[in-house]
């Protein structure tokens, strides 16, 4: 089943790669680090630059990247596991342009995907995915190997920590499991709720360098947020903030990640010959 999963994913990448979509995995080694609110932010700011984004939220049983869109669901993968309801009705469309897919938030949907799960599922999400330029896959806690065949595939590893000494704990021993199972995807960092901007350089010193000594994996990117008060009355209105506040200090933090992630999403810098012709030439 391993093998069989492992050479499906592989397959899927290069699929993918072919048709130039990317896909992104949030992850974090503990629960509580903002994972879900950091991806549906992701999705809503890169579908702002004009692209087409899908979420899976596979945390099966606690999925809320609808939740914090504003959406009520009206099918979620268990309908399509066990309604024989077609893949694509299980998809919600969001005012903001991203679609989403969830596993669902309760417990019997928890039940239903871990009793479920087969490669079946995987090609089929995976062939519904591929007509969006990114797919984000907002990821639970720790590491489920259901979710194996989606690190696989990957094209980025965003993984998401706090400045706590358990969550860092946790983000290491998590990327120590995937480097195990053969994950090979760009691993960056993203260090959530920063309050004070000395703790930033001794968490990144110690991640890149105890992943690079054990692990003999280089960190590529390493991106800070730091604590916004907004983001409370964001997740009341159920409104991403980067929709209505793009100047919020978590917005800024949140359109750096999405360039970072791709330089095709920056905004274009023109020098003053590029600026005169945008002028004069029509």
């Amino acid at each position: 089943m391993t093998h069989k999963l492992a050479d499906q994913a592989e397959r899927l990448r290069n699929d993918f790669s072919a048709k130039e979509t990317k896909i992104i995995c949030i992850s974090g080694g503990k629960g509580g680090v903002g994972k879900s609110l950091i991806s549906v932010n992701i999705a809503v700011e890169i579908a702002k630059r004009g692209k087409s984004v899908l979420i899976f939220d596979s945390d099966a049983g606690f999925a809320n990247a609808s939740i914090l869109l504003g959406k009520t669901l009206k099918n979620t993968l268990s309908d399509y596991i066990n309604n024989n309801l077609p893949l694509e009705k299980c998809i919600q469309k969001t005012e903001y342009g991203v679609n989403v897919i969830s596993t669902g938030f309760d417990f019997k949907d928890w039940k239903i995907y871990q009793s479920s799960f087969s490669p079946k599922m995987v090609e089929d999400l995976f062939l519904l995915s591929k007509d969006n330029d990114y797919v984000i896959v907002d990821i639970g806690a720790g590491y489920s190997e259901t979710i194996k065949p989606f690190y696989l595939a990957a094209n980025d590893i965003l993984m998401v920590t706090v400045p706590e000494p358990t969550a860092i704990v946790n983000a290491y021993t998590l990327i120590k499991a995937l480097s195990i199972i053969g994950v090979t995807a760009d691993l960056e960092i993203i260090l959530n709720m920063v309050r004070d901007r000395s703790e930033v350089n001794s968490v990144e010193s110690v991640l890149r360098k105890t992943v690079k000594s054990f692990l003999n994996r280089d960190i590529k990117e390493f991106y800070t947020i730091f604590y916004d008060e907004q983001i409370h009355e964001s997740v009341k209105r159920q409104t991403p903030l980067v929709y209505y506040k793009e100047n919020a200090k978590f917005s800024k933090s949140i359109q750096s990640i999405v360039e970072g992630i791709d330089s095709n999403l920056a905004p274009k810098k023109y020098g003053f010959k590029e600026r005169l012709l945008s002028i004069f030439v029509r």
